[in-house]
This record gives structure tokens, sequence and C-alpha cells, in this order.
């Protein structure tokens, strides 16, 4: 039932090759494909001239008979589009030519965006993944590596049994003193990596009255320098960071936010993370 599409890849060596890319996936009959999206494997080619492997990012159509969902993945990059494609994806009848899809009314309809947005959601709408994943998110450890150069300050790696995440690691802007040597660097980095452990959209140690409340104070105390468009996560674990690195600076700064990191040492957090060097 699987639909897949000539692509034409560029590899970052300057090679051009053809490469069949997949653009519907219906889990009941491809569940290899749907094992696939959760390891990070799906549509991943490798470049014929460099042997380089490549993950291509398309649109695509995800589609659960048992859950009865219906999710069309459009690019991140398209994120700022997102009132124009649910229109086009969601409220128009669309089908995939050569593979007419019915019964679209039966199923509860979403939009995501990228691999990231489609685990999110499944780990919220598909009950044998929150039941499983879920539970094991916040059991195995983290993995944090830390690579400190600027384009690629390093990830945190979140492993369930089938899914595997990686949550970028951000520098930020408000220390660049600190983040001029190595050791001022990693003592962000390790911060950070505690903050986005404890909040991101995969397994949350925040429940849902206090994630209300964080976004209630983070309209009223804007963190200075950052960019508007921020999510609640990246916003936490800035906050974390800057929290632990200089506590008095951050309680002048922002009073509301330094009372409501410093009562979260009551929660529990039982993921743990281990360090890694690149």
């Amino acid at each position: 039932m699987a639909l897949k599409v000539p692509y034409e890849i560029r590899c970052s060596c300057g090679k051009k090759f053809q490469a069949d890319i997949y653009e519907y996936v219906f889990t009941e009959y491809d569940p290899e494909l749907k094992h696939m999206i959760l390891a990070g494997d799906f549509n991943c080619v490798t470049c014929t001239s460099c042997k380089e492997r490549l993950s291509i990012e398309n649109r695509f159509l995800y589609r659960d008979e048992k859950n009865r969902l219906w999710i069309w993945v459009c690019k991140k990059e398209e994120k700022p589009q997102r009132e124009r494609l649910e229109k086009e994806l969601i409220e128009k009848n669309i089908f995939i030519e050569g593979h007419f899809l019915d019964d679209q009314e039966e199923y509860r309809k979403f939009l995501v965006f990228g691999r990231e947005g489609l685990i999110e959601l499944l780990l919220k709408e598909d009950k044998a993944l929150k039941r499983t994943e879920g539970k094991l998110f916040k059991k195995n450890p983290a993995i944090q590596l830390i690579i400190g150069n600027k384009k690629n300050p390093g990830y945190l790696f979140l492993n369930g049994n089938k899914i595997k995440i990686s949550l970028p690691l951000r520098l930020s802007h408000s220390y660049k003193d600190l983040l001029k040597t190595p050791t001022g660097k990693e003592k962000w980095l390790k911060s950070y990596s505690q903050g986005i452990n404890i909040h991101n959209p995969y397994s949350s140690f925040l429940p849902y009255g206090l994630r209300l409340r964080w976004n209630k104070i983070r309209e009223r105390e804007p963190i200075k320098n950052l960019k508007n468009e921020i999510n609640e996560f990246d916003d936490f674990a800035e906050s974390w960071a800057s929290y632990k690195i200089d506590v008095k600076k951050f309680k002048a700064s922002y009073p509301e936010r330094y009372e409501f990191l410093k009562n979260l040492k009551k929660i529990h957090i039982s993921r743990k993370i281990i360090s890694y060097k690149a």
C-alpha cells in the first residue's frame, strides 16, 4: 500500500542522483515503515558517490487504521504556512495520484511538521506507543553529546524501545563572555541539557497545571534578546541554564521564572543524563 516517488537528490559533495522516496505510509500494511519512522531511518538514502547517508525531508501522508489517524507530515520549514496547508490538506478532499484515499471522514485528521512533530503527536494519539514508549522515555537514561562548536553545540538523545529522538542543544545570546571559553561552553550546555531533559515535547516532567503556569509566566516575563518564535521547551531550557549558572542575576531579572524553577526541586526526575564529548 505504500507509495514511492522518484526524487532528484543533491548530496553535500555535489553529486546529484535519483532515489525513491515514500509519500504515503499505511501502517496496517506497512508496519516496517512505521518502525523506520520511529527509529529515524525513514526516507534515508546513500549518496552514490561519497556514500554519505542522507535523511530526506519531504511531505508524506501517515495513515493509521487502528487509531483512526490521518496525518499530513510537512517539512519543518513549512510551519509558518500552517493556516494555508490546513485548508489545502485537511479541509479539501485530497488524494495522491495512483492512490485514491477514500473514507477520509472516518479518520481524525492532523497536520504536523517534520518527523519530530509526527512522533510528538503519536505519543499522544497512538495508544500502544503512549502506553509503552511514553513510560520508557521517562526511565531510560538520556545521552548528552556535547560538541561545543557554534553551528552544532550538541544533542540530548532520548531513547525508548522503538523511538529515538535527538534534541538540539543551544548556546545563549545572553552569556557571550561565559561562552568564549571551552569550560564556560561546557557548563552552559550541561545546564541546558538538564533543562531540556526536564521539559520537552516527548516526555515532560511538568504536569498539565505547571505547564499552563509556565506559559503564563513566559508571557509576563519574556527573556530579553530571545527570539519571539522560540517554543516553550527551548525557553525552559534557556531559563534553567541561566538559573543554574548565575542564580542572583537570574532572580533579579526574572523573579517569577526564578520562583517557578526553584519550586521544581519537589519534582522527581526519573531519567538520568549520561554525558559524552565529541
